[in-house]
Protein backbone atom coordinates (compact mmCIF):
# COMPACT_ATOMS: atom_id res chain seq x y z
CA UNK A 1 0.00 0.00 0.00
CA UNK A 2 1.34 3.48 -1.24
CA UNK A 3 -1.00 5.59 -0.09
CA UNK A 4 -4.10 5.75 2.69
CA UNK A 5 -7.18 8.59 2.75
CA UNK A 6 -7.09 9.76 6.59
CA UNK A 7 -9.53 12.10 8.79
CA UNK A 8 -8.46 15.55 9.46
CA UNK A 9 -10.11 18.35 11.37
CA UNK A 10 -10.73 21.93 9.54
CA UNK A 11 -11.55 24.79 10.93
CA UNK A 12 -14.67 26.90 9.44
CA UNK A 13 -13.64 30.75 9.95
CA UNK A 14 -15.93 33.68 9.49
CA UNK A 15 -14.51 36.90 8.48
CA UNK A 16 -16.90 39.19 11.01
CA UNK A 17 -19.43 41.41 8.99
CA UNK A 18 -22.17 42.98 9.90
CA UNK A 19 -24.39 40.14 8.41
CA UNK A 20 -22.75 38.14 10.13
CA UNK A 21 -23.51 39.43 13.29
CA UNK A 22 -26.73 39.97 12.66
CA UNK A 23 -26.93 36.37 11.50
CA UNK A 24 -25.00 34.72 14.17
CA UNK A 25 -27.88 37.09 17.08
CA UNK A 26 -30.43 36.32 14.94
CA UNK A 27 -29.42 32.30 15.45
CA UNK A 28 -28.65 32.88 19.11
CA UNK A 29 -32.09 34.78 19.94
CA UNK A 30 -34.08 31.64 18.14
CA UNK A 31 -32.03 29.28 20.63
CA UNK A 32 -33.12 31.39 23.47
CA UNK A 33 -36.69 31.45 22.21
CA UNK A 34 -36.24 27.71 21.76
CA UNK A 35 -34.92 27.25 25.60
CA UNK A 36 -37.49 29.63 27.17
CA UNK A 37 -40.02 27.24 25.17
CA UNK A 38 -38.18 24.14 26.64
CA UNK A 39 -38.72 25.93 30.58
CA UNK A 40 -42.41 26.26 29.73
CA UNK A 41 -42.82 23.01 28.86
CA UNK A 42 -41.33 21.68 31.59
CA UNK A 43 -42.55 23.27 34.33
CA UNK A 44 -46.08 22.33 33.11
CA UNK A 45 -45.09 18.76 33.17
CA UNK A 46 -43.32 18.88 36.33
CA UNK A 47 -46.63 20.06 37.61
CA UNK A 48 -48.65 17.44 36.18
CA UNK A 49 -46.41 14.74 37.09
CA UNK A 50 -46.94 16.20 40.74
CA UNK A 51 -50.48 16.28 40.59
CA UNK A 52 -50.30 12.79 39.07
CA UNK A 53 -48.74 11.49 42.01
CA UNK A 54 -50.96 13.17 44.06
CA UNK A 55 -54.06 11.87 42.87
CA UNK A 56 -52.32 7.84 43.05
CA UNK A 57 -53.71 6.25 45.95
CA UNK A 58 -51.01 3.18 45.17
CA UNK A 59 -47.93 5.40 45.81
CA UNK A 60 -46.45 4.81 48.99
CA UNK A 61 -43.89 7.37 50.59
CA UNK A 62 -45.68 10.56 48.18
CA UNK A 63 -43.66 12.87 50.08
CA UNK A 64 -40.44 11.19 48.84
CA UNK A 65 -41.80 10.49 45.50
CA UNK A 66 -42.54 14.06 44.66
CA UNK A 67 -38.72 15.02 46.43
CA UNK A 68 -37.38 13.15 44.00
CA UNK A 69 -39.47 14.54 40.90
CA UNK A 70 -38.98 18.04 42.10
CA UNK A 71 -35.57 17.73 42.37
CA UNK A 72 -35.35 16.13 38.32
CA UNK A 73 -37.12 19.37 37.28
CA UNK A 74 -34.39 21.34 39.00
CA UNK A 75 -31.49 19.51 38.02
CA UNK A 76 -33.08 20.26 34.16
CA UNK A 77 -34.07 23.88 35.01
CA UNK A 78 -30.69 24.46 36.18
CA UNK A 79 -29.29 22.68 32.79
CA UNK A 80 -31.22 25.17 31.01
CA UNK A 81 -30.86 28.29 32.26
CA UNK A 82 -27.11 27.30 32.38
CA UNK A 83 -27.02 26.88 28.72
CA UNK A 84 -29.37 29.65 28.14
CA UNK A 85 -26.26 31.81 30.09
CA UNK A 86 -23.70 30.82 27.72
CA UNK A 87 -25.81 31.55 24.90
CA UNK A 88 -26.51 35.15 26.38
CA UNK A 89 -22.35 35.33 26.84
CA UNK A 90 -21.65 34.28 23.07
CA UNK A 91 -24.26 36.93 21.89
CA UNK A 92 -22.01 39.37 23.77
CA UNK A 93 -18.95 37.99 22.59
CA UNK A 94 -20.21 38.37 18.81
CA UNK A 95 -21.77 42.11 19.61
CA UNK A 96 -18.14 43.59 20.51
CA UNK A 97 -15.94 41.22 17.94
CA UNK A 98 -13.86 43.93 15.72
CA UNK A 99 -15.26 43.98 11.73
CA UNK A 100 -13.33 42.02 9.74
CA UNK A 101 -11.43 39.94 12.13
CA UNK A 102 -12.09 36.47 11.66
CA UNK A 103 -14.00 34.21 13.77
CA UNK A 104 -13.90 30.59 14.80
CA UNK A 105 -17.35 29.11 13.65
CA UNK A 106 -17.20 25.46 13.63
CA UNK A 107 -14.98 22.74 12.90
CA UNK A 108 -15.63 20.06 10.51
CA UNK A 109 -13.76 16.46 9.16
CA UNK A 110 -12.28 15.91 6.04
CA UNK A 111 -10.35 13.46 4.41
CA UNK A 112 -7.18 13.82 2.76
CA UNK A 113 -4.31 11.33 0.98
CA UNK A 114 -1.37 10.88 2.59
CA UNK A 115 1.45 8.28 0.80
CA UNK A 116 4.78 7.40 1.29
CA UNK A 117 7.62 9.91 2.15
CA UNK A 118 4.86 12.65 2.62
CA UNK A 119 4.91 15.15 5.94
CA UNK A 120 2.21 13.36 8.37
CA UNK A 121 1.72 16.27 10.28
CA UNK A 122 1.59 18.87 7.55
CA UNK A 123 -1.39 17.01 5.79
CA UNK A 124 -2.88 17.04 9.25
CA UNK A 125 -2.71 20.33 10.69
CA UNK A 126 -3.51 23.73 10.35
CA UNK A 127 -6.26 23.26 7.67
CA UNK A 128 -9.07 26.29 7.66
CA UNK A 129 -11.86 27.60 5.39
CA UNK A 130 -12.25 31.68 5.54
CA UNK A 131 -15.87 32.61 4.65
CA UNK A 132 -17.38 35.86 4.54
CA UNK A 133 -21.08 36.28 4.71
CA UNK A 134 -21.24 32.63 3.35
CA UNK A 135 -19.23 32.81 0.79
CA UNK A 136 -15.82 30.93 0.72
CA UNK A 137 -13.54 33.55 0.37
CA UNK A 138 -10.16 31.19 1.43
CA UNK A 139 -8.96 27.55 2.30
CA UNK A 140 -5.78 27.60 4.27
CA UNK A 141 -3.31 25.14 4.54
CA UNK A 142 -2.29 21.69 2.82
CA UNK A 143 -4.31 19.68 -0.05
Amino acid sequence: MQSIRLKRPVAIKAVVTEKFKTEAAKEIQQALQNFDLALQQLEFQGKRALADVEKDANIPNKAEVKANLEGQVEQQRAQINQQKAELIQRLNFISQLEMNSEFMQATVDNYVEVKVGDNLYEKLSNTEVLVKDGIIVEIRGQE
